[in-house]
């Protein structure tokens, strides 16, 4: 018998997301009348395709069965091949994608099918926090990998070699830095992997918002990897509770029996609408280069700031800025930026617990007039107070 009080379980207590509790702060400001600029969620463009909206439109006149199958619609599934295929020249089979409620359910399947009760699982940050979350409140030891503390904002992939391990997440592009890998640092953490026996799981949801060279999925150095993504940035769907996971044969039918009794199945009219979204890709693309020339603006006001320090980003659509010359706590800065110029961004310390009180998360996904005018409040505030 565990000793413990009767609520609540050690396992659900975890760490908070910040930038929650700033939104709400932030909503109770704009609906007493001040003017905010929502530059902390990570969201996409108000651009949903019309002919995904469309579609939605037309299949809730219809009379679709309620549940679909628990590893989502085959034609779905199929449309999801065929990309990578076209994008990535890469046959993956049908049967090896399962579509889920959101990446969370990607991850959480992934977790609990790959890793066991004290499983060691390294996250490089600063990282999405989600990871840190979800893997602790399973009993999964969390192995942080951390930046140099010159380099707070960028992450090393060699020093895995530093780490006795059971799994490894990576996401590619980075969530909060905009980080990109090479395909020499993507070659070598998939053949460490391997080679040390490390379950490799590879976040790709912003994989298409790249301002260079376009970059590889894991999948295109070797089969033995688990790639999950998700509809919700590149192309445009968030809300919808829309993701996939592309999964190793040996996981396919404990992948299934979890998906079966954790989910049932994926939302229907949201899947039969995502069949719409792979005829939009020159549209999405369009989007991509908004947020190009978006990065570009925002980064010639950033270098006017000289207590600041950054990297232009290659993918993702965020600055990950080191404050650490404010002498502020990151949390604090954000609301004190918040309260005197209406300019919301994200405490670091959602994705670092080493240095993120030195640095904050600024995302540039919003319409660009709008971003434009809050970074540059932010380049007027810095010059008033230092």
């Amino acid at each position: 018998m565990i000793n413990r009080t009767y609520f609540p379980a050690n396992r659900s207590n975890i760490d908070s997301f910040y930038v929650m509790e700033l939104l709400y702060n932030a909503n109770r400001l704009q609906a007493n009348g001040k003017k905010i600029f929502h530059l902390e969620l990570g969201e996409p463009l108000p651009k949903t395709p019309k002919t995904v909206l469309n579609e939605a439109s037309r299949l809730s006149k219809l009379n679709l069965p309620g549940y679909t199958p628990s590893n989502g619609i085959e034609e779905l599934r199929e449309k999801i091949s065929d990309f990578y295929k076209s994008k990535y020249n890469l046959k993956v089979n049908p049967n090896q994608i399962f579509i889920t409620t959101g990446s969370s359910g990607a991850f959480l399947l992934t977790f609990l099918s790959c890793f066991d009760k004290g499983s060691r699982v390294a996250i490089f940050n600063p990282v999405y926090p989600a990871y840190r979350n979800i893997l602790k409140s399973l009993d999964i030891d969390v192995v942080e990998i951390f930046p140099e503390k010159n380099k707070i904002d960028k992450i090393d992939p060699y020093l895995i070699l530093k780490h006795k391990i059971d799994g490894l997440i990576i996401s590619n592009p980075n969530n909060p830095n905009g980080q990109t890998f090479s395909n020499a640092e993507l070659k070598f953490i998939y053949q460490h992997c391997r080679k040390n026996k490390v379950i490799l799981i590879s976040d790709e949801i912003y994989h298409g918002i790249e301002y260079g060279k376009q970059i590889n999925s894991m999948l295109n150095y070797g089969k033995k990897a688990i790639v999950i993504n998700s509809f919700s940035k590149y192309f445009c769907m968030p809300g919808w509770r829309l993701g996939w996971a592309i999964i190793p044969r040996e996981l396919k039918e404990n992948f299934l029996k979890l998906s079966q009794n954790l989910f049932i199945s994926s939302g229907n009219v949201a899947q039969y609408s995502a069949l719409k979204v792979f005829d939009s890709l020159s549209e999405l693309n369009k989007i991509v280069k908004v947020y190009h020339s978006t990065r570009d603006k925002v980064f010639k006001i950033l270098q006017d700031i000289p207590t600041i320090r950054f990297n232009k980003p290659q993918g993702s659509f965020y600055f990950y800025i080191d404050i650490q010359n404010t002498k502020i706590d990151s949390f604090k800065f954000v609301n004190k930026l918040m309260m005197e110029t209406g300019v919301v961004l994200t405490p670091g310390i959602d994705f670092d617990k080493r240095f993120g009180s030195q640095t904050v998360r600024l995302s540039f996904s919003s319409k660009q007039e709008v971003v434009l005018e809050a970074v540059q409040k932010i380049n007027s505030w810095f010059k008033k107070h230092y």
